[in-house]
């Protein structure tokens, strides 16, 4: 099968999009399918609220990544300034409407303003997959759909900060499938006129955290966790919505009942405010330092208060380590069905006195992280993802061809 994934970045830009679309890709090449990967931009440098419509990132030249093909979307400057009327959105209060109503229709002219330059690059296949929201996801899937092409979208919707505005959802009622990445992800795809017939459920792709290490790199980071203070590590980007506070006022609060736990705050962001030397203010990290912090863990926390999957909380339980998450639909669904961790409320107690449950009774914490593990590796694994995004691109093949015939 010829398969299109359209993504806004790629890699070496390393995020959850990014990061899904690049396991996907590979686990179908693995699987003998030819793959593509349509990408606006490979740094990490942020989107402005222009730059999907009238600014473009830099230009790169294509090359394979992983046996796939990566290859721009990149419209030339002399056709952008026909977008220019996306300007208005820069007014005040232009950039709220746009999103609540105009977005709908003007995400419309952007399409015919774009489609023969993404028609190339979606000509050739079987399956066109967006992975994304807003304009270009808009274009994606009514360019394929004009092609003849089925045309799948993984949203990865956050309301209130992206992949909510208008245009989105009139890409999600457009496609031929819309693919959730849990239940508590289906409910806003159904609110937004999406027929459950159309919705699929597939998880995200998540693969051993600890891969990049050797067998006996992975053996004396364990003997070391072993011999260590218990250790408790956030792991994500510092954003708003992570609620990192929650989490940094509990510290206190553990060390009450565990004055040896460490804290570990791994990945990118503000530096912290607190001077101890039990909390480590990492930042950014390699992917094998990832997986050190990890294999080190005694308990991730999460207290965000907006996920649409929780990509960390699957990548500590392909280490087997126990997660507490706040209580929030897509975290609270994730943990309820694999018993892999503890969904506390999200204020500093609730946290604290799940933590030090956890590190009061270490065979508990062992039983979770087992069947966390036992969960990630029968759903989770991008093999085990990648093997359900195939029958539905089929079905959806089919269905499409049998409407044209």
């Amino acid at each position: 099968m010829k398969i299109v994934l359209v993504t806004r970045q790629y890699w070496p830009s390393v995020g959850g999009v990014e990061s899904v679309t690049m396991h996907l890709a590979r686990a179908f090449t693995d699987r003998g399918h030819s793959v593509t990967v349509v990408a606006q931009s490979i740094d990490e440098t942020p989107f402005g609220r222009m730059t999907h419509i009238i600014r473009e990132r830099q230009s790169f030249s294509p090359f394979v990544h992983q046996g796939a093909a990566v290859v721009q979307f990149r419209p030339s400057r002399l056709r952008r300034t026909l977008l220019l009327p996306f300007a208005a959105e820069l007014i005040p209060l232009g950039g709220r409407l746009s999103r609540l109503w105009l977005r709908g229709h003007t995400s419309g002219y952007y399409t015919a303003v774009v489609r023969s330059v993404l028609a190339p690059l979606l000509a050739q296949a079987d399956v066109v997959h967006m992975l994304g929201a807003e304009v270009l996801a808009v274009a994606a899937v009514e360019t394929a759909q004009r092609l003849g092409k089925p045309a799948a979208i993984s949203p990865f919707a956050h309301p209130g900060e992206w992949g909510h505005d208008s245009a989105s959802l009139r890409a999600y009622r457009s496609a031929d499938a819309v693919l959730a990445t849990t239940h508590a992800d289906a409910v806003l795809y159904r609110r937004a006129g999406v027929s459950d017939r159309r919705i699929e459920i597939v998880g995200l792709p998540v693969p051993d955290a600890a891969a990049s290490l050797t067998l006996q790199e992975r053996q004396a980071e364990s003997a070391r966790a072993q011999g260590q203070s218990p250790m408790i590590v956030f792991l994500g980007q510092r954003r708003p919505n992570k609620r990192l506070e929650i989490l940094f006022d509990a510290i206190p609060l553990v060390w009450e009942r565990h004055p040896s736990a460490h804290f570990a705050f791994v990945g990118p962001g503000p530096a912290l405010a607190l001077r101890d030397p039990r909390v480590h203010d990492v930042g950014r990290v390699s992917d094998a330092d990832r997986a050190r912090w990890l294999i080190r863990a005694d308990v991730l926390c999460l207290p965000s208060f907006s996920e649409s999957f929780g990509l960390v909380v699957a990548e500590a339980w392909s280490q087997a380590v126990p997660v507490v998450v706040a209580d929030i639909p897509a975290l609270r669904e994730l943990v309820t069905v694999s018993d892999g961790g503890i969904v506390a409320d999200p204020t500093p107690e609730s946290f604290a006195a799940a933590v030090s449950s956890l590190l009061d009774d270490p065979p508990r914490a062992r039983a979770l992280g087992d069947a966390g593990h036992d969960y990630w590796q029968t759903h989770l694994t991008p093999e085990a993802v990648a093997e359900r995004h195939l029958v539905i691109y089929e079905r959806i093949r089919s269905e499409r061809s049998g409407r044209a015939g």
